[in-house]
């Protein structure tokens, strides 16, 4: 039998997510995965994507998940997340 989530599009994942998640405890969940990626420009895309979806709902929601992430990163010894990306940057990471 099919699960209801694996009938939503990966951007549906994101919401739903969203939607269960406080912005601080995503952050905290994010920065505990930051090592599991191998590409870190792969989870800026995807932190963008998640600070995106939230400015939809709240801009403050937006600005907690960004700040608390942030500050979580730093906390590990990792580079902030490139949230503000030139247009020919943005080109390139398509």
């Amino acid at each position: 039998m099919t699960r209801i989530y694996e009938t939503l599009p990966p951007v549906g994942w994101l919401q739903m997510t969203l939607r269960v998640m406080s912005p601080t405890r995503l952050a905290q969940t994010f920065a505990a995965f930051v090592g599991q990626f191998y590409d870190r420009s792969a989870f800026d895309t995807l932190a963008r994507q998640v600070s995106d979806l939230y400015d939809l709902e709240s801009a403050e929601h937006a600005r907690i998940f960004r700040s608390q992430l942030d500050r979580r990163l730093c906390d590990r010894y990792h580079e902030r997340v490139a949230w503000d990306l030139a247009p020919h940057e943005e080109n390139h990471a398509a």
